[in-house]
């Protein structure tokens, strides 16, 4: 089984250096790249592809469904990791979101702590967990293509790479120190004898 991940386009919050909320679309530039992310994609096999609810990952799915003719299936599973509700529409350098957001960060480590409405660690995993687990059980005789976001796709793939053995720091660590461009490819494959193989990460050299 191989699973594409693709990182939505550039969407509006994106190009106006904002924290994101649900509702914020593709930005023209994005468009532009789930374009060309869908010309790239052409030359693979795929066999369905799983979406992401929220607008700028359907909406960058859409333009790869119609240019692959591949269907689409939306999938909860897939939404980007959920913020304090106080941080979304700030901009990203907004002296209070740091604040919170630092915050945060030192207490990552602390088992079920949260600051207000966010997914923590402990959530987080168990629905990379749950996804990767559906997949492999389901969809093992497939290629998949995810449409997902930066923050949710980066823990998936340490959660590959880990299994059981990830921690909050691992995946603090992996977060801040790999890049995830808007329609990145990451391509992963998976078999009964070898477990996962990452084969790239963020490769946007259609961009």
């Amino acid at each position: 089984m191989k699973v594409y991940f693709v990182r939505h386009g550039e969407s509006v919050g994106n190009a106006g250096g904002l924290h994101q909320t649900t509702d914020m679309p593709l930005s023209e530039v994005g468009f532009a790249q789930a374009v060309r992310i869908a010309e790239r994609l052409r030359k693979f096999k795929i066999d369905i592809i799983f979406a992401s609810p929220v607008i700028r990952a359907r909406e960058t799915a859409e333009v790869i469904s119609k240019n692959l003719n591949v269907p689409i299936e939306q999938w909860d599973e897939l939404t980007e990791v959920k913020g304090p509700s106080e941080i979304g529409g700030k901009p990203v350098k907004d002296p209070e979101a740091f604040k919170i957001k630092k915050l945060i960060r030192e207490n990552y480590s602390k088992v079920n702590w949260k600051y207000s409405d966010e997914e923590n660690y402990e959530e987080i995993n168990e629905r990379a967990k749950k996804f990767l687990g559906h997949i492999i059980k389901y969809h093992s005789n497939l290629d998949i293509l995810c449409v997902s976001h930066s923050t949710y796709i980066k823990f998936l793939v340490a959660k590959m790479l880990f299994g059981k053995d990830l921690t909050p720091e691992i995946a603090r660590i992996f977060y801040h120190h790999t890049l995830m461009q808007n329609t990145g490819l990451t391509v992963c494959e998976y078999d009964k004898e070898s477990g996962w193989l990452v084969r790239h990460l963020n490769d946007a050299s259609h961009l």
